[in-house]
């Protein structure tokens, strides 16, 4: 099954990549820091998206077995100002409404929607 991971380098989404590769999934990871990605396992691929738009992976969703949302800036990075808290919250928003809008547009939509987010 072709499965989509948005945050898939962070600290859910990269060992729940690993796990579904290694069951034989084709597993994409949509990541806005593809530096982080020396150490994904073999069979993931990666794809860069900018966290916010539906813009350059929405082909993917297209017939995709399953799309895990754990898109986010992380809660750990930095303390949490009155900026960074709105910083997190909207990166949450963003990547939630473009998620809906590529399953929107998908021809044959995604089996799954699975989001979340700490």
């Amino acid at each position: 099954m072709r499965i989509i991971i948005t945050g898939g380098t962070g600290l859910i989404g990269r060992p729940l990549s690993q796990a579904l590769a290694t069951e034989g999934h084709e597993v994409i990871v949509l990541s806005r820091q593809p530096d982080k990605t020396k150490n994904l396992p073999a069979g993931v691929r990666l794809q860069k998206w900018d966290g916010k738009s539906a813009e350059g992976w929405g082909e993917l969703a297209d017939g995709a077995g399953a799309i895990v949302n754990l898109a986010g800036a992380g809660i750990a990075d930095e303390r949490w100002s009155a900026a960074r808290k709105q910083l997190i919250r909207q990166s949450r928003i963003d990547a939630g409404k473009a998620v809906m809008e590529v399953i929107s547009a998908a021809r044959v939509k995604p089996g799954v929607l699975i989001q979340a987010s700490a």
